[in-house]
């Protein structure tokens, strides 16, 4: 599994769940909501999906154009608020989005009229607010989120949950302030123009998260070789609710 060009130890791990989670989800035509400079399009591909990535951010969105200008185009990226969609998809993908509107009822009220019947969410989210770094705040979240108050949004809005992991611990509990320390602050960044959205905290943050310090120290530090025993260590913990995360698998109600 290839890496994200500016990786964290939680991006490979929520990667590697997320890839389990696909298990039965038969391939069609998928949505995933927020790419930065993730790569889980790539294994939503060599699954047989094809489909259209959004981002707030166009500069980050004109990097996977480049990027993927030569290869078939099994992918769209577009720089567009996902609230303007009409269509329908067999697979909704949306990692570390949900917290970063404060109105996050709308987008999962947004989320369920954008799936097929029958079709599938995969989310993930930060966990606990006891967890709460600068990293939030830098981040533009509007909050992190505890499992019984999540558990009752995606009940109220429509949804069904298969699977609802709370992923990362003891690990990424233990390297969570190495993470924050290598993220760079994005009052220094210019702006950035894009599609912003009124129920957000801060587009601006929201638009420039993600951004690392040293990006080839920490892809190197973050290959998931190096750290696949822990990978596959932390699962025994998925059903309880001590890690950084939650990652979600759900679907519409069946009426």
């Amino acid at each position: 599994m290839p890496n994200s060009p500016s990786p964290t130890l939680a991006y490979l791990y929520r990667r590697f769940l997320a890839n389990q989670l696909l298990r039965g989800v038969s391939p069609g035509r998928f949505l995933e909501i927020g790419v930065g400079r993730g790569r889980f399009f790539e294994d939503l591909i060599h699954r047989g999906f094809h489909g259209l990535c959004l981002d707030l951010n166009p500069e980050l969105i004109a990097e996977h154009q480049r990027r993927e200008a030569f290869r078939p185009r099994a992918v769209e990226f577009k720089a567009r608020n996902f609230f303007t969609l009409d269509g329908r998809y067999s697979l909704i993908v949306a990692f570390e989005v949900l917290e970063h509107y404060e109105l996050d009822m709308d987008c999962l009220r947004k989320w369920v009229e954008l799936l097929q019947p029958g079709g599938t969410l995969i989310f993930s989210v930060p966990a606990h607010m006891r967890q709460w770094t600068k990293n939030d705040t830098r981040a533009g979240h509007a909050r992190r989120y505890e499992k019984n108050d999540l558990l009752e949004k995606l009940e109220t809005s429509g949804f069904q949950i298969d699977h609802f992991w709370c992923y990362g611990f003891p690990v990424l509990n233990l390297t969570y302030p190495l993470s924050v320390g290598l993220s760079r602050s994005t009052t220094t960044e210019r702006q950035v123009g894009g599609c912003g959205d009124a129920r957000m905290t801060d587009f601006q943050r929201t638009a420039l998260s993600g951004n690392r310090l040293f990006p080839g120290f920490s892809g190197w530090l973050f290959r998931e070789l190096l750290w696949l025993p822990w990978l596959h260590s932390q699962r025994m913990f998925l059903g309880g609710d001590l890690g950084t995360g939650y990652l979600v698998k759900c679907s519409p109600k069946r009426h």
